[in-house]
């Protein structure tokens, strides 16, 4: 079971690195650092175009949300027995102060409790060693043909992507 867990750990990680030229993570500068049974890590390059207030410099709140909103799915997503999708029912961000930008942020998000229906989680966006934000989320747990379906199409998608490498 868990050299299973492993391994869609490591597809769903290659599908999202095999992303990172195309679609909202390519366009907001979002990276995935790691994930395993539970967590997940981030990183968001801050880019000229997310500056929210150009009197600070500072970036929008928008990416940043994004951030925390995929670490926290993604991490639900790895908790999950198949490899699949959990989407957010609710998610609540405290932005705790302005981020820069002109350093990385790394949102780190982990699952603290699952239940048949809901995978509840956590996690904390960091800037230059400083807390940007915090978040709870709550994700929906797909029944398990659900998951099957989510798990075909991540294959077809990581298939197309490493066969136009």
């Amino acid at each position: 079971m868990v050299s299973e867990i492993v391994s869609a750990h490591d597809k769903f990680i290659r599908m999202m690195v095999g992303r990172q030229t195309q679609g909202h993570f390519s366009a907001l500068g979002i990276d995935m650092i790691g994930c395993g049974e539970g967590w997940a890590e981030m990183s968001l390059t801050p880019k000229p175009e997310l500056i929210g207030d150009p009197v600070s410099g500072s970036l929008h709140t928008g990416p940043i949300t994004t951030l925390l909103d995929s670490a926290l799915g993604i991490a639900a997503s790895v908790s999950l027995p198949k490899m699949g999708f959990a989407p957010t029912i609710d998610l609540r961000v405290d932005h705790l102060r302005k981020a820069n930008a002109e350093e990385v942020l790394v949102a780190r998000g982990e699952v603290v409790r699952i239940t048949r229906n809901v995978l509840f989680s956590k996690g904390t966006v960091v800037q230059g060693g400083v807390e940007i934000a915090s978040a709870v989320g709550n994700f929906v747990r797909l029944s398990d043909e659900m998951l099957a379906a989510a798990e075909a199409h991540i294959l077809k998608q990581l298939a197309a992507i490493e066969g136009s490498k």
